[in-house]
């Protein structure tokens, strides 16, 4: 475990990250930040928070005008910045850079959460596909074996978790992982969230100082539901005037299901990615990326 706090030393630039944004960024006391690569359950992390802050069961009560993407590359930072200052309700903020590339703080909070990084891999493939640009379809170039096979093999690159390869995850993990001793870092994942959603909102309420009674608690858990997020997606789309870079809308969310290789993978395909996670990964920390559990339990 690392003794030193977490500094910021690395800028991360990519085509949809630029993280010049936290050189001059003011972090407060009770800031949230969700920490995660793309497709880990961001949006649903950030949908809890905002639920358990405003008391609201409903996930509507989440869009990204309230809780940015602070280090979006392609939106205009300045702008994400001043919407947060303006702000005077407890914030909650995304980022998907490693924390050598964000600002810490120890009196925020930041949730890191982390996904099977195979399940990741084809969330992200069919998340792309569903964009009506043409827009980082080059990640996944060929059959699918020829994109499975550069997720596995290609190493981190300067631009943080654009390319979301095995590497990249890995290194966005390793960063946090390195401080899971200091207080404020909470690891969450998304088979848990699926496992026992309501353990994980009963945590996350502890961890952000919020009560919540066993009425509220159900209504929580029936609104944070994928199926719950998903329809209101869906909904949202309906609305005069709606606009999204996606073909469907409700299609961010995917099916929120996990070994999304069966029958798009060979057992050898399976058997090189186990390779090189073993390679990159301790034996506990594998067994914690891959399935949110620690070894034995």
């Amino acid at each position: 475990m690392n003794r030193m706090l977490p500094q910021r030393v690395t800028n991360y630039v990519g085509p949809v990250t630029n993280t010049d944004v936290w050189a001059d960024f003011t972090i407060r006391a009770d800031d949230i930040f969700v920490c995660t690569p793309p497709k880990c359950g961001t949006t649903w992390t950030q949908t809890l928070v905002r639920m358990l802050l405003t008391g609201q069961a409903d996930p509507a009560v989440y869009n990204n005008g309230v809780s940015p993407w602070l280090d979006c590359g392609f939106r205009d930072r300045a702008a994400q910045v001043e919407v947060l200052e303006r702000q005077d309700h407890r914030r909650c903020i995304k980022t998907h850079t490693p924390l050598d590339g964000i600002a810490y703080d120890p009196r925020a909070v930041y949730l890191i959460v982390h996904r099977h990084p195979v399940d990741v891999h084809f969330s992200f493939r069919d998340h792309i596909m569903n964009m009506k640009e043409d827009w980082l379809s080059y990640l996944f170039e060929g059959t699918v074996s020829e994109a499975f096979r550069r997720f596995v093999d290609f190493p981190v690159t300067p631009t943080g978790t654009d390319d979301l390869t095995l590497a990249a995850i890995v290194h966005h993990f390793h960063s946090f992982r390195a401080y899971r001793d200091l207080p404020n870092l909470h690891f969450f994942h998304y088979a848990e969230l699926s496992r026992d959603l309501p353990g994980q909102i009963r945590r996350l309420a502890r961890i952000l100082d919020i009560e919540v009674g066993p009425a509220a608690l159900a209504d929580f858990v029936a609104a944070g539901s994928f199926s719950a997020m998903k329809e209101n997606a869906r909904r949202q789309s309906e609305k005069p005037g709606f606009q999204s870079v996606f073909h469907d809308f409700s299609k961010f969310f995917s099916t929120g299901t996990g070994n999304k290789w069966e029958g798009r993978l060979s057992a050898a395909e399976m058997e090189h990615y186990s390779d090189r996670a073993a390679a990159l990964l301790a034996p506990e920390e594998r067994t914690w990326l891959e399935t949110g559990r620690l070894p034995g339990a």
